[in-house]
């Protein structure tokens, strides 16, 4: 099954922002992660950190 949509490394092009951020996860919610991550062949941290940006841009814009 092909992917609907393709989103581009969070590397591709833009200089990190140089700052950590930790998270931490039950080991149910780990596991959901990784094989959310793995889907789309992402590392657990671009996945997570995909997902955090997607969420604050919806928030901000009201939905």
């Amino acid at each position: 099954m092909a992917k609907e949509e393709h989103i581009p490394s969070r590397r591709t092009g833009k200089t990190s922002l140089g700052a950590k951020v930790f998270s931490y996860y039950t080991q149910e919610e780990r596991r959901l992660l990784e094989k959310a991550a793995k889907l789309e062949r992402r590392s657990l941290s671009s996945f997570v950190a995909l997902a955090a940006l997607d969420r604050a841009q919806r928030i901000i814009a009201g939905k």
